[in-house]
Parts: C-alpha cells; structure tokens; sequence
C-alpha cells in the first residue's frame, strides 16, 4: 500500500498558501484512544527487600487532544509516572487509509509506513508519525503522536531543606507567613526586641532583616491577616495593626487586659478575653454567640483557619488546647453565607467516643488549608501516641476526622523529622504554589505533594 501511495506524496490536503482551500479528498484523524497500559510499581517486602509489581489502567480516562491546524496528537493530563510506553493498544478513528511509522525517520524514507491496525502493539515511548491518505491516494496528512508521562509521583511529596536561620537562635514566639511575593518571619528577641525576616516566596535570595517599629509589646503568635492588613494582639490587650509587617500602629479597637487576637475573617477581627470569643470591627467588640459553655474554649496552642465550603460558605475554624492536660485538640467552627457573618454563632465540635479520629494535641500544633481539606502537624503528641512531625494529620470534612494520608501521599522527610525531636517553635503557612512551609527552631523546610504542582486543564 505504501508503494503504490507514493507517487502521491507531494500532493497534500492541507495548502501552505493563506489562502483557505476547500478539501476535495477526505483524509483526517477524527478520534485517538488510548486503550489499557501498564505501570511499573514499587514496594518494600516484608524482609525490606524493593520489589517491583505491575498494575494495569484505561488509558481512556486521559484524552487525547487532536490539534488539526499543528497536526499534533497528545494527552493534556499527563500519565501516571512509570506508565510503560513500549506496547501500547489505540483505537483510531479516521476518514481514509492510514499508516504509521516513527517519527525520527526521515520524511524521504518512506519505505519505512507500516499499515495501521487497532491490533498492532506501539511503541510510544517515542513520538510516532501517523499519515492518513483519502481513498484515491491523491492527498494526505501527516500527524505526530506523542504521550506525555508525570516525571513524578503524583501521590507522594518533595521536601527541601532551606537550610537554617541563624538570626532566629535568640528568638520567642515566632510567626511565618506569606505576605506579598515575599515570606515572612516575625518574632521576638530574648531581649525583648522585634525581629523581621523577609525573603523572596520564589527563593531568589536569602532572610534579611528588616527594621521594626511601633511593636514593642506585640505577641507575634497572634499575628492575623485581614484584606490588605496585618494585625497582632500586645501583652497588655491592644491590638497592633500594619501594612506592610514593618511599621505598626495601635489599632481603633479598644484596649482589654487580657485579650488575645485569635483570628481573623475578611471583615472582622476574634480576640479571646476572659473566656469569652469577641468580633471586632472600627471601634467595638462584640461577644459572639457559642453553642456551648465556654470553658470549652481553647486557650493555647491556639490556630485559626479561614477557608471556603464546597456550598461557597465561609468558615473560621478554631483550634487549639482548654488545659495543658488535653490529649486532644478542642475545635471550634462558625460559618456564613454572604453577609451574614455577623448573625451565625460558634458550634464546639463535641469531644466523644463516636469520633475515632480525633485531632491529636501535638506540641506547638499548627492547623492550615491544605490539599482541598486541613492539616495538622506539630511536636510530640501529649499522649506520647506521636512523636514529633512522626505524621501529617489531615481532615477531608472539615475538621470531624483527622487522619494520616491513605497510602501515605505526605510522609515527612526523616531529617525534618530528626529536626523536630528536640524542637520547641513550630510554625506553618502555605504559598501560591501549593507548597507547605514548615519552621521548626531555627530551621526552614519547604513541601509539597507532587500532584498539587501539576499543571492542569479544567476547562
């Protein structure tokens, strides 16, 4: 069939002129599927031995995108990572007689075009060159295929270490955040001054110090972010606000001893006082309405998490320890639909025997929005269950159930892990890029589940 095609390869249906031709001859590719493929696996043996399985999958649940103008065949949503190209079964679609062969031949060697059946087993662990020819051999197209593959498990993590900080070894109370392009760390010194570290989110340079005025008494723990600015509670009750972590100014809001600033939504302030939970906003606190007594509120540890439902509702989840002897993390949630933040009360989520998975009370906790769900991560465990970063807990509905990844999808590095041991600060925050930053002491450790880093196509 390829010999008695070639007197016709000059001829093609596509011209290279402006000018739009209408197509006489039929000779297109209208549908590529990718039929079942194999993927090389790896495990440990019980004896800690490596061993190699293979599984197989549809390649059908990946489309295949068929460009007509760059004449180009190619899977958007890449394959898993060790998916074997080497025999692989496509079902084409196509209008006229189409032939196959690899792409780095030459164009002139033509001897090389196999005929195409649905049966043939390819190998496309390199582009292929499908050409289609119309039924009088006059015109043709000529396509490349090509499979795209992850060069990373999807489902397991990437730590690096961003090395120590070593301006941080005379540091109280520390807090890391995203502000800006830029990563922050806020703390105070043992001698009772403020320390600002800033560098660049995408790591173009290092910590540097910054000057910082106004924050004298500030509690950098308490640190919160609200539409353009940020806002920290004093140690006699005064809430601090900045625009830009540097320079800081006593805030509207009254003065009460005792609070403590504990979250922050996109209209309001929380401050803990008393064992009462207040709203702030201009020049006023509000106590807020609870479902439950409030000794059940936390008061150290403490975390707060503002997030969006799948019901496009907000909510502030609250999380923290009532008693230093609590083996447990107390939660509590409130959430509202547009406008309405301020008529919605607090709901306690009940410490029972029902839940099995409670939220461990990890040394120095750290609650953040992670993955579609939260995360919890921290020290030694108070009822010695965990030792330090031993696991990342996290809750797909919303603060119930805390578990351990499925599969393990975000085990701790080890030397982060050995860092932890002996640790006394623990701080997190997530950036634009997925990746989870973890400060524990003085070190700074970056990571991020490899599926999260994906480039993806939804529309």
């Amino acid at each position: 069939m390829a010999t008695l095609f070639v007197p016709y390869l000059l001829t093609s249906c596509a011209s290279n002129d402006d000018d739009d031709t209408e197509l006489t001859e039929n000779c297109i590719i209208t549908g590529f599927t990718l039929g079942q493929l194999k993927r090389s696996m790896y495990m440990k043996t019980t004896a800690g031995m490596d061993s190699i399985y293979s599984t197989s999958f549809s390649g059908s649940v990946f489309p295949m995108t068929i460009n007509q103008h760059t004449l180009t065949i190619e899977n958007q949503d890449s394959l898993p990572t060790r998916t074997r190209l080497d025999k692989v079964l496509t079902t084409v679609t196509f209008d006229g007689v189409l032939l196959w062969r690899k792409a780095q031949l030459s164009e002139e060697d033509d001897t090389a075009w196999t005929t195409y059946s649905n049966k043939d087993s390819l190998d496309l662990s390199q582009p292929l060159h499908f050409r289609v020819y119309s039924a009088t051999g006059l015109s043709s197209r000529t396509y490349t295929v090509k499979l795209n593959v992850h060069q990373q498990d999807g489902d397991s993590t990437t730590w690096h270490n961003l090395g120590s900080v070593e301006a941080l070894s005379q540091v109280q109370n520390r807090k890391l955040m995203l502000w800006g392009d830029s990563m922050y760390i806020l703390g105070r010194k043992t001698d009772g001054t403020m320390l600002c570290l800033r560098r660049s989110e995408q790591l173009t340079d290092d910590w540097a110090p910054q000057p910082v005025t106004g924050a004298e008494k500030a509690v950098p723990g308490t640190l919160q972010m609200m539409n353009s600015s940020l806002y920290m509670s004093t140690t006699d009750g005064r809430i601090l606000t900045s625009t830009d972590a540097l320079n800081w100014t006593e805030d509207p809001l009254p003065a009460m001893d005792g609070l403590t600033l504990v979250g922050a939504s996109d209209d309001y302030l929380y401050a803990l006082c008393d064992r009462k939970l207040y709203r702030g906003a201009d020049t006023t606190w509000t106590e807020e309405r609870l479902d439950d007594s409030s000794e059940n509120l936390p008061t150290e540890e403490l975390n707060s998490v503002l997030f969006t439902l799948p019901s496009e509702a907000r909510c502030l989840m609250l999380v923290g320890s009532r008693k230093p002897t609590d083996t447990t993390a107390t939660i509590w949630t409130k959430s509202w639909a547009q406008d309405e933040e301020t008529q919605e009360g607090w709901m306690y989520y009940t410490l029972n025997e029902a839940n099995k998975y409670p939220c461990p009370m990890l040394k120095g906790l750290c609650i953040e929005y992670y993955d579609g769900g939260l995360q919890a991560l921290g020290g030694r465990s108070r009822d010695g269950r965990y030792a330090a970063m031993d696991s990342i807990f996290h809750s797909s509905d919303y603060g119930i159930a805390w578990k351990t990844y499925d599969g393990n999808d975000m085990p701790v590095d080890s030397e982060l892990r050995t860092q932890a041991q002996s640790a006394t600060y623990f701080s997190t925050t997530v950036d634009r890029d997925n990746y989870l930053w973890v400060l524990v002491d003085q070190n700074v450790w970056r990571g991020r589940i490899n599926r999260l880093g994906f480039l993806r196509d939804d529309k």
